[in-house]
């Protein structure tokens, strides 16, 4: 192997490497900041949806404190859980579900069984404690965020709020700029090959002149 090839090489791997680097923090700081704004507008619609469930509360009608129902409750449709017409036109995007204290679907948009959002034993052991749960799991066809959080008064628990928003647009978004990454670091190399092929051949030009003049002499 000749030294300007190996001089292109050597050049052009620490440029790869660079590019690796660069790409993989810019890649990893879009994904945790795109993760981040989803998850901070997802709390916000649980927040005014949470505000709904506790105005509905009614201690004389609803299960009341942390002991579950003897039974599942049969989901029904939000226009007959809830006459808040906020409630009744939430934004297409939102999936919202309402569930009892054990995980059982009270109330969705068209009051299905098969509307239920998936909540793991982990997150519903974290809500009986009080605690919030996100989670990204798969539903009709889509991985979605999950945000299940309690929905409590002074009288004390009533129901589980899940908030849930679809993670399509964000994976495209990061598909793309993983292809855009890949195909312009590639771009790059071999510009950047191309020239660190030309600029060896100048800089070793003296050299082989000596070296063949020395042949020459000797």
């Amino acid at each position: 192997m000749s030294i300007r090839l190996r001089f292109t090489l050597v050049y052009s791997a620490i440029l790869a490497l660079t590019l690796l680097a660069f790409g993989s923090a810019l890649y990893s700081l879009q994904a945790q900041n795109t993760l981040t704004a989803l998850k901070e507008d997802v709390r916000r619609s649980s927040d005014n949806v949470g505000m709904l469930l506790v105005k509905r509360v009614d201690s004389t009608t609803q299960p009341s404190g942390k002991s579950p129902p003897t039974k599942p409750v049969n989901p029904m449709p939000f226009t007959d859980f809830s006459s808040d017409q906020t409630f009744q036109n939430l934004p297409e995007r939102e999936i919202v579900r309402v569930l009892d204290n054990s995980g059982n679907l009270v109330a969705s948009p068209l009051g299905r069984s098969e509307d239920a959002l998936p909540l793991s034993a982990e997150g519903l052991s974290m809500l009986h404690s009080g605690q919030e749960f996100w989670e990204i799991a798969a539903y009709q066809g889509q991985r979605m965020l999950i945000l299940s959080r309690p929905v409590t008064t002074d009288a004390g628990e009533y129901y589980i709020l899940q908030v849930a928003r679809s993670l399509a647009e964000r994976e495209w978004t990061l598909l793309n700029l993983r292809t855009t990454l890949i195909f312009a670091s590639i771009v790059t190399l071999m510009i950047a090959f191309g020239i660190g092929w030309l600029l060896g051949g100048i800089t070793l030009r003296p050299i082989q002149r000596i070296t063949q003049t020395a042949r020459d002499i000797g």
